[in-house]
């Protein structure tokens, strides 16, 4: 699995990695219904290819085919990070994380925050990240759980 920058080209990949991440890797936390709330019952190239057009964050690809991506905006948040349902547990989400949090602190940021799903929690916490809170958001009218979570950069003194 090769980490590189992500890129306006991603979004198409992007809108499948997310689907699948969404439809078959949170099936044990997420109803149908709430999985149907979140992604949609396909994936959405044109949605995907317009939100890529600025972003900034990292892919995992393997032989020219994305498996999964994360992005880090300028505040520090990170609004996405999926990975393909078959390669979690595979290090790959490990592997984005540790170039996400690189890249934070060679910008001076000094904190990191996300809302993570019920399935991204317990890979957060794993990195060292805290709730903050759980929260209940409503997509298409339909409710879900997830979590406000932070992580401190800042060296302890």
């Amino acid at each position: 699995m090769h980490i590189r920058t992500l890129t306006p080209e991603d979004g198409e990949a992007a809108a499948a990695v997310f689907f699948d991440a969404v439809h078959n890797g949170t099936a044990d936390v997420y109803s149908v219904e709430q999985r149907r709330a979140w992604a949609g019952d396909a994936p959405d190239p044109a949605r995907w290819r317009k939100r890529f057009a600025d972003i900034s964050g990292f892919a995992a690809e393997a032989d020219g085919v994305l498996g999964g991506f994360m992005t880090l905006d300028a505040e520090g948040y990170i609004d996405l990070a999926f990975v393909k349902a078959a390669l979690a547990g595979h290090g790959v989400g490990r592997a984005l994380y540790a170039r996400i949090e690189k890249q934070a602190r060679t910008e001076g940021i000094a904190q990191l925050t996300t809302e993570a799903s019920k399935k991204a929690r317990p890979f957060f916490a794993r990195m060292g990240w805290r709730v903050d809170t759980e929260q209940v958001v409503v997509r298409n009218g339909t409710a879900l759980v997830n979590y406000k979570m932070s992580k401190s950069l800042e060296r302890p003194q």
